[in-house]
């Protein structure tokens, strides 16, 4: 399936010249429901991971701990892509069998979502994505010497101890590897018997990357540049209507998942990220997204594709960047929620 990303409304370097200095690439994932193989790049897939390497763990949630075993959110979602995929009833509605409109009654009854218990002790990371720079033109760049492969693993929870991994979100790891390196892989990968919240649980998607051109949020830019973009927006919009582009929504940075370009700071005011080992401004490696495009987004939305594919939401439906030190690929990553 080809994946592609609407033509921009309009070329924003030709009112705005002095914005070609400040372009990225970013390759946008657009993830797809499928069945990924350890061999492919993909959201909730199988890991290329070496056999005889410690899967990674969290110690941080005691006996208790309230979740959902990831099995049960499977069956959840399975019954509901079962529902929704039948002829509708009569009057219009989902054709329910009583027996699963009562186990999807009795799990939505439990507060929260959560009807399991954590056990206690060290729970494994899950296994969120992995990324091959031979997929993913804007990967390359970010990598360490000698490594092509990315590996992303997160502990299932919202709550962990304030650090360089997680902030207001789920602990987050990155592992970089030599993928021709690996010669006896994994064949099973651990899972969390639990998990926090069923939406830091990744449906399996391949991936269809597609490189685009993106510009910076606005508050990166010099002051004079802001205001003269605001300027020329709202007589834009006096002229044509509701119709008119916006700079941050439609001619600067596209949403979803993606590797690379710029980072928004829609929710907050800028907070500039800067490496804790040697104070050099971060660049936002990778997005995670709740969703493929926005309400206010769409004319970047991706043809076709669903606009929620992996099943991933993060803070309050936004995003969730890792940032990376592009001096010394070796300093922690940071994190950071909008």
């Amino acid at each position: 399936m080809s994946i592609h990303t609407p033509y921009r409304p309009l070329d924003i370097t030709i009112p705005f010249p002095e914005l070609r200095a400040w372009a990225r690439t970013a390759t946008r994932l657009h993830p797809i429901p499928g069945s990924p193989t350890a061999a492919d790049s993909s959201v909730g897939g199988p890991l290329l991971w070496p056999a005889d390497e410690e899967w990674p763990v969290c110690g941080e949630h005691g006996p208790g701990t309230p979740g959902i075993a990831p099995e049960r959110e499977r069956r959840y979602r399975r019954i509901l892509r079962e529902v929704d995929a039948r002829p509708r009833t009569e009057d219009g509605g989902l054709a329910y069998t009583d027996e699963e409109r009562a186990e999807l009654d009795a799990l939505s009854a439990e507060p929260w979502h959560q009807p399991d218990r954590h056990e206690g002790g060290p729970s494994p990371l899950l296994a969120l994505a992995q990324f091959y720079a031979r997929d993913i033109p804007d990967l390359a760049p970010f990598a360490p010497p000698g490594t092509d492969l990315l590996h992303v693993l997160w502990c299932p929870y919202y709550e962990h101890a304030d650090g360089p991994f997680s902030h207001f979100g789920p602990y987050t790891r990155l592992y970089w590897r030599r993928a021709a390196d690996v010669t006896e892989p994994l064949a099973v990968m651990p899972e969390p018997a639990v998990a926090g919240r069923g939406r830091y649980l990744p449906e399996p998607c391949v991936l269809r990357p597609e490189q685009v051109v993106e510009y910076p949020y606005v508050d990166y830019l010099p002051e004079e540049l802001g205001r003269r973009i605001e300027a020329w927006e709202d007589e834009l919009r006096a002229r044509i209507g509701d119709a008119a582009p916006w700079y941050q929504y439609d001619l600067s940075l596209a949403p979803g998942w993606k590797i690379g370009g710029w980072d928004s700071w829609h929710t907050t005011d800028l907070v500039r990220v800067y490496c804790d080992a040697c104070g050099t401004e971060m660049r936002v490696l990778l997005t995670i997204d709740s969703y493929e495009s926005h309400a206010a987004e769409g004319s970047w939305g991706p043809f076709p594709s669903p606009d929620t594919p992996t099943a991933v939401k993060v803070g309050r439906d936004g995003e969730y960047r890792a940032f990376v030190c592009p001096t010394d690929p070796s300093h922690p990553h940071r994190m950071s929620m909008q």
